[in-house]
């Protein structure tokens, strides 16, 4: 009889453990599941981190792109504005606007004439009597084709265009030039009468110039000549 009974007991003790351990199994089993949520849970939300890190770093790039965009959209129009806005230059003394590319266009066609490029220094000029019609340079343009002119020995070019500056332009600086310039070709030619008459003008027009003390000297010559 007591051996029965201690034969139940174990068998009871053994039941229980065995319902010990297989509880025991299962929360491990339910935590380790829980675990793995978790670490599919962290995985998605590190990859939901990279994907907007990624899409912030795109948008970050887009938006340098536009900057740079409109950075060299700003610079070009610079450059459109600084080339179409006239600036003040002196010119004979005399404080004139113009724009840039204007500019550019006659200290070129005057840096021919002082390289001795007379042929190219007119074609400069005359180009640019059509490309600024209504240039401020007009009068000294034309002294400048004048005095090519002379150093072609074209003459009778040069006496048009000397003429025809101080017609126009009476009150530009380069008039009495003009005048001495006109004076000098009729020389050349052998109109004797004409240049006198040319020097006489220029002596009572612009009477405090410098062209003015030249052009008595050459009357002088001349009656010594004559």
């Amino acid at each position: 009889m007591r051996q029965t009974f201690l034969t139940l007991l174990m068998l009871a003790v053994g039941a229980q453990a065995t319902t010990a351990w297989a509880f025991a199994d299962d929360e491990a089993r339910t935590a380790i599941l829980e675990l793995r949520e978790q670490l599919k849970a962290s995985q998605r939300a590190q990859v939901d981190l990279m994907g907007q890190v990624e899409a912030l770093r795109s948008e970050n790039q887009r938006m340098i792109g536009e900057m740079q965009e409109l950075t060299r959209k700003v610079e070009t129009m610079d450059k459109r504005l600084v080339e179409i806005e006239p600036s003040r230059v002196q010119l004979n003394g005399r404080v004139i606007s113009v724009k840039p590319a204007e500019r550019r266009d006659f200290e070129n066609a005057v840096a021919l004439f002082r390289n001795r490029d007379f042929n190219n220094c007119l074609q400069a000029l005359n180009t640019f009597k059509k490309s600024w019609p209504k240039s401020a340079y007009t009068a000294d343009v034309d002294y400048w084709r004048a005095s090519a002119y002379y150093a072609l020995s074209n003459f009778k070019s040069t006496i048009t265009v000397a003429n025809n500056l101080y017609r126009v332009y009476p009150s530009s600086p380069k008039a009495p030039e003009a005048l001495l310039l006109k004076a000098s070709a009729e020389l050349s030619e052998g109109m004797i009468e004409e240049a006198e008459q040319s020097l006489n003008t220029l002596i009572k027009r612009y009477p405090r110039s410098e062209s003015a003390k030249t052009a008595k000297e050459r009357l002088a010559q001349i009656k010594q000549l004559g």
